[in-house]
Parts: structure tokens; C-alpha cells; sequence
């Protein structure tokens, strides 16, 4: 029988970051700082730690709070025409 040990490698925070990381409701993981919602969502959102989250571990996918970009490829937004 073999034995494997999968090393878990450490979240670094951006500088000066002491955010804190919960999942919401949507099934990602959210950044930030303050009181947090029954839906998993920060009062304050950190999105210098949930971009340095996405390149550090790319394979979890997007993180909370969301870019304009990822929630147009979620379908949650829609860039408007210019009039």
C-alpha cells in the first residue's frame, strides 16, 4: 500500500493585506475584511487578495469580490454600448 502526501502550499497576502477568506454562497471563496454575511460575503471585499488567490491557485477559479471581466464571462454583466 502506498502512502501519498499531497503538500498544501500557503495562501501569501499581498503586503499589509490581513484579509481573511470565507466561501459564499455562489461556491467560491471570498476575500476580505468586517463583518461577514449569512451569504459568505465580506463588508469590506479585498480584491488585491482575491486576484493574488486566483494566480497563486488558478485552479480554484475565480474569487470574490469579481472583476467586471470575470463576472461578463460568468454572464452576470454585460458590457453596454457606447451612445
Amino acid at each position: 500500500m502506498t502512502i501519498v502526501i499531497q503538500s498544501i502550499k500557503p495562501f501569501v497576502r499581498p503586503e499589509g493585506h490581513n484579509c481573511r477568506v470565507s466561501s459564499g454562497i455562489h461556491d467560491l471563496l471570498t476575500f476580505g475584511t468586517g463583518a461577514l454575511s449569512d451569504h459568505g460575503f465580506w463588508e469590506n471585499p479585498c480584491y488585491e487578495c482575491a486576484r493574488a488567490h486566483e494566480q497563486q491557485f488558478p485552479e480554484c477559479g475565480p474569487c470574490w469580490p469579481h472583476t467586471l471581466e470575470q463576472l461578463e464571462k460568468m454572464g452576470f454583466y454585460e458590457k453596454s454600448c457606447d451612445l
